[in-house]
């Protein structure tokens, strides 16, 4: 190789070892532009973004307990990188809600079916409960030996607590028996004491009795002195009990509390993001987000109980969806079913029947299109492979009976709501909780047979149940 063939060699770039120092060095990255620390942030936001997925994957397949760790992970490493009410977020925050209401729907339910399985009234026909005409007799043998074994225990505790009252009472009469003797002998004093002036004896006898009334004077005071304290000790550690409690419930919020805050943040993010945007689609995107973040929202504060909160935010959501789709849609039946359920928990039972009957309305209205081939197009419907309109009509006409159903209960709960309330002005106007009265003279209102005696929270519990 010439002299001038090395120079044109170095010109391009030299040996490998030269390009390897060339790439190391600080010069080189300054010019690239990337830096350890992007590439160190984009390790990151990958092991988000499959964290992420992976929840929606377990969230889709039941699995909650593994969808809410997985989108716990990505909600934390999404924020800490992009910040807490980045747009990048709200769909990590909005998936994590839903997951945590899930979650506390599950644990409902296990305390709802707690008693499951236990006959009600008479009704002992269930595997569960044993039936002593059906026990063999090793088995009656076994159990009549487990009662003898408890009855002798409790005959033998009841002996021992005789016996210690018996003892106790024995030594208070011997404690009495020797007070009786010593006053005996005070009594028989020598005959020269009693000679003494009456004068001397008074003085005496009231220097004798001055200590005394002193220690029975302080006393009192020593006992108030040590009841004050423990008052005062026993107020305080309530107090502080009641500190470590409240402390503990604002370290460890509920799931559903926890859910809202999530649901919160993702309506925030989404929210802050349309303010930027100036594409219709991708605005038309971002509403239906928010939208379906309203949506869970309301549900949250149904199963927390807030109806009024639900009532808000699912009205907020129809009236943004009324804006987005056709009239037709299915999302909008589905938000007006919501609506109807949440009014009826919170006592409008009017407007909770329009919702409902408003819902069937827009199922009906959707049949209609499919049969003439002219519906609106359904978003959650576009890359189903199995999708039909004759499928989808059959679905519909399988759902309206099931909102007639939900319409009759809302009346029934109104006419349940109305016979408490007059109930309860009967017993006012009787004036039976005006002043107080002997229990003797306070009259007892007995129902009347076959009435329904369900209170409307009960009635809200068994028909909130069924969400659709």
């Amino acid at each position: 190789m010439t002299a001038s063939e090395v120079e044109k060699t170095k010109a391009q770039g030299g040996s490998p070892q030269e390009k390897v120092a060339a790439s190391t060095s600080p010069q080189a990255k300054g010019d690239s532009g990337a830096s350890p620390v992007k590439a160190v942030v984009s390790d990151k936001h990958k092991e988000a973004m499959s964290l992420f997925v992976a929840g929606k994957r377990d969230l889709l397949v039941k699995d909650i307990d593994s969808a809410v760790s997985s989108l716990a992970q990505a909600c934390e490493l999404l924020s800490a990188e992009f910040g807490e009410t980045a747009y990048e977020c709200a769909d990590a925050y909005y998936y994590y809600g839903k997951a945590l209401l899930e979650m506390a729907r599950a644990e409902s339910g296990v305390f709802g079916n707690a008693l499951d399985g236990v006959p009600d009234g008479e009704d002992t026909d269930n595997s569960q409960i044993e039936d002593p005409e059906k026990m063999t007799e090793e088995e009656r043998e076994t159990v009549e030996k487990e009662v003898g074994e408890a009855l002798d225990e409790n005959f033998k505790a009841l002996e021992e607590k005789q016996e210690s009252r018996d003892r106790r009472k024995k030594s208070t009469t011997e404690d009495e028996t020797e007070e009786d003797d010593e006053e005996a002998e005070d009594s028989d004093k020598p005959a020269e004491d009693s000679e003494k002036p009456a004068a001397e004896k008074a003085e005496e006898k009231a220097e004798s009795e001055k200590p005394a009334a002193e220690a029975m004077e302080s006393e009192p005071s020593k006992d108030e002195a040590k009841e004050d304290t423990e008052s005062v000790g026993n107020e305080a550690k309530e107090g502080e009990d009641k500190k470590e409690q409240e402390a503990e419930d604002e370290e460890d919020p509920s799931n559903l509390q926890l859910a809202w805050e999530m649901l919160e943040l993702a309506k925030v993010s989404y929210k802050h993001k349309l303010e930027s945007l100036t594409d219709a689609d991708e605005k038309k995107s971002v509403e239906m987000k928010v939208c379906e973040t309203l949506l869970t929202l309301g549900e949250v504060s149904l199963e927390n109980e807030t109806y009024e909160q639900a009532v808000v935010d699912i009205t907020e959501c129809l009236n943004k969806r009324k804006e987005l789709h056709a009239a037709d849609s299915r999302r909008i039946a589905e938000t007006q079913y919501q609506l109807g359920v949440a009014l009826g928990h919170f006592e409008k039972f009017d407007e909770a029947v329009k919702a409902l009957e408003d819902a069937i309305a827009c199922f009906k209205k959707r049949m209609e299109n499919l049969k003439n081939k002219s519906e609106s197009v359904d978003e959650t419907k576009a890359n189903d492979a199995f999708y039909s309109r004759e499928a989808e009509i059959t679905e519909l006409e399988s759902l309206i009976p099931e909102i007639e159903e939900k319409i009759q209960d809302t009346k029934d709960m109104k006419k349940q709501s109305a016979d408490n309330k007059a109930e309860e002005s009967g017993f006012k106007q009787n004036g039976e909780f005006s002043g107080a009265k002997p229990i003797s003279t306070i009259s007892v209102k007995r129902k009347a047979e076959g009435s329904d005696s369900t209170s409307p929270k009960k009635a809200h519990v068994e028909n909130g149940t069924d969400k659709k």
